[in-house]
C-alpha cells in the first residue's frame, strides 16, 4: 500500500466546483469530484508504491460554475507528500491570483481547502490569516443579529495550563486547551467558556468535577493574566468577544458556590477589561437580537455574560458591563461521551430540531445555539493519558469539515462552534506524556465560521433581505 491521506474540499460559494481536467502519475489514488455550492467532499489520495515515489505527481483542475475563477490541485513534491492549490485563474481575500498554497498532508487525517463568497462576491479561503475575521467580514455580516452569526468557540477557555490539583488530577484529565487567551483570539474564537474560582486567595480559571462526592481537578491561567491577554488583543482588533461565566467555585472553602460578596470581587477584578459593552440598565434585554455592527462597528466589544446561581444578583454591575443570562438566552446542550459517532449524531440532531431561522415567525426557532463538538472523559479514561481531553478534542476535528459542514442548511446552523483545542488539528498529548508536545496551530475554524456565514446564512434570505 501506499501512503494515503485526505484533502476536504469546503464550498461555501454559490456556485459548483466542477472538475475540468484531472491526470496523474503513479499515484494508487487521484480521483476528485464535482462539489456542489455549499457542500463538502473529502477526498482521499495515496501515493503509490510503485517505481520511485519523486516521480509520482497529479493535477486536478476545477472551474467554478457561472464565473471565470479557476484553480488546481497539485500533488508535485512527493518527497514531503503535501499537496497544493494553485490560483491559476482568480484570487481570494488573502491571496493574490497566481499563488499556490502549500497544503501540506497528514496521514490518514484530512488537509481542508476551504473557499467561501460574501454577499459582495468577494472570495475567502483558508489560504492565509485573516485575525480580525468579523471587522473584515461587517460589509456582510453587520446588519446581521448575533443569532445569525456563526463564530468558533473554546470550551474550558481559561485550562491553557495545569497547575496541580486534587489526588487524581493531572494535565490530561484537566487541561482543555493548548493555545492560551490570546492565541485563541489569533485563531479566531470569539466566546470563550471561562470558570473562575478561588484558589488560595486568587481569582483563577478552573476545571473541576464533583464525582460521586468527591471533587476532581485543577487550575488553568489566572484571570489577572487573562485580562491582560485580552486587553492585548483589543488593543489591536475591533472583534466582539463574549465571555461566560460559569462553574464557580470557592476550591479554598470546601468547593462552595460564591457567595455575594465573592462575585461582587470576581466582578471588581474583571472590571480591568478593557471595551466592556456597556448598556444602563439592561434589564431583560435580549442582546441576540442586536446586529453586529451594534457591537463592533468603531471599536472593540467585550460582552461579559454571568450564569448567576440563585440568589446571586449584579446589582450596578449590570451597568458596569456585565449582564446576566437573560441577555443572552442560548441552547448548550453537550453530549456527555466519548464516543465519536453519538457525539457527532446527537449534536447534528440538536441542531436540526432546534434551529429553523425562516421569516415565519410561528415556525420559526432561533435561539442562540451552542453546537457542543466536543467528548466528554468519562471514568474509564480519566486516568488514561492517550485519551486526554485534548485528544479527544483534535480526534473529532476533520469531521467539522465534511460531516458537520454538510449537516448544516441555511435555515439551521450554529451560533458558535465549540471545541477542545482549539486550532490544534494533531494530537498533543503523547508518550511519555509529562507535558504536551509542541504541535502547528491552524486558523482553519475561523474560515469553516466564515464558510457557514458566507456558505449557509448568506444564502437565507430571511436573514440577507434578498
Amino acid at each position: 500500500m501506499g501512503y494515503g491521506g485526505y484533502m476536504t474540499l469546503l464550498n461555501g460559494s454559490p456556485y459548483d466546483w466542477t472538475l475540468s481536467s484531472q491526470h496523474a502519475y503513479q499515484m494508487d489514488s487521484w480521483n476528485w469530484p464535482t462539489v456542489a455550492a455549499g457542500t463538502a467532499a473529502k477526498v482521499y489520495v495515496e501515493y503509490g508504491t510503485k517505481g520511485h515515489t519523486s516521480d509520482d505527481a497529479g493535477e486536478a483542475y476545477y472551474k467554478i460554475s457561472s464565473t471565470s475563477n479557476t484553480f488546481s490541485i497539485q500533488a508535485k513534491k512527493p518527497s514531503d507528500y503535501h499537496l497544493y492549490i494553485a490560483l491559476d485563474g482568480m484570487s481570494t481575500k488573502t491571496n493574490p491570483k497566481g499563488s499556490v498554497i502549500d497544503q501540506g498532508f497528514r496521514h490518514d487525517a484530512s488537509v481542508n481547502w476551504i473557499l467561501s463568497t460574501d454577499e459582495a462576491g468577494q472570495f475567502w479561503s483558508n489560504g492565509g490569516t485573516t485575525v480580525d475575521w468579523m471587522q473584515q467580514s461587517l460589509g456582510s455580516l453587520g446588519n446581521r443579529t448575533l443569532k445569525q452569526i456563526c463564530m468558533p468557540g473554546s470550551h474550558d477557555a481559561g485550562m491553557s495550563s495545569y497547575n496541580p490539583g486534587t489526588v487524581g488530577a493531572n494535565f490530561a484529565n484537566t487541561q482543555a486547551q493548548y493555545l492560551d487567551f490570546y492565541q485563541q483570539l489569533m485563531m479566531g474564537s470569539r466566546y470563550f467558556d471561562l470558570r473562575p474560582v478561588l484558589s488560595n486567595g486568587q481569582w483563577v480559571s478552573g476545571h473541576y468535577s464533583e464525582i460521586e462526592g468527591v471533587w476532581l481537578g485543577g487550575n488553568g491561567q489566572s484571570i489577572a493574566d487573562i485580562i491582560k491577554q485580552v486587553n492585548q488583543f483589543t488593543s489591536q482588533y475591533r472583534e466582539l468577544i463574549i465571555i461566560n461565566l460559569s462553574h464557580t467555585l470557592d476550591t479554598d472553602n470546601d468547593y462552595k458556590d460564591l457567595t455575594q460578596a465573592q462575585w461582587n470581587s470576581l466582578f471588581s477584578t474583571l472590571r480591568g477589561l478593557n471595551f466592556r459593552m456597556e448598556n444602563a440598565n439592561p434589564g431583560n434585554t435580549d442582546f441576540s437580537n442586536k446586529v453586529l455592527n451594534e457591537f463592533i462597528q468603531d471599536k472593540a466589544s467585550v460582552f461579559i455574560l454571568a450564569q448567576l446561581p440563585g440568589g446571586i444578583a449584579l446589582g450596578d454591575y449590570a451597568n458596569q458591563g456585565f449582564f446576566n443570562q437573560d441577555n443572552l438566552p442560548m441552547y448548550d446542550s453537550y453530549s456527555e461521551t466519548n464516543n465519536r459517532g453519538k457525539m457527532e449524531d446527537d449534536q447534528i440532531k440538536k441542531l436540526k430540531d432546534n434551529r429553523n431561522l425562516v421569516s415565519d415567525a410561528g415556525a420559526r426557532k432561533d435561539k442562540f445555539h451552542i453546537f457542543s463538538w466536543t467528548l466528554t472523559q468519562q471514568a474509564e479514561d480519566v486516568l488514561n493519558l492517550d485519551k486526554a481531553i485534548m485528544n479527544l478534542g483534535v480526534s473529532v476535528y476533520d469531521d467539522l469539515f465534511s460531516k458537520a459542514y454538510n449537516a448544516f442548511t441555511p435555515e439551521s446552523f450554529p451560533n458558535v462552534i465549540y471545541v477542545d483545542a482549539l486550532g490544534i488539528r494533531d494530537k498533543p498529548v503523547l508518550f511519555p506524556y509529562d507535558k504536551p508536545a509542541k504541535v502547528a496551530s491552524s486558523a482553519e475554524i475561523a474560515a469553516l465560521a466564515m464558510a457557514v456565514n458566507n456558505g449557509k446564512a448568506g444564502r437565507n434570505g430571511y436573514i440577507t433581505g434578498r
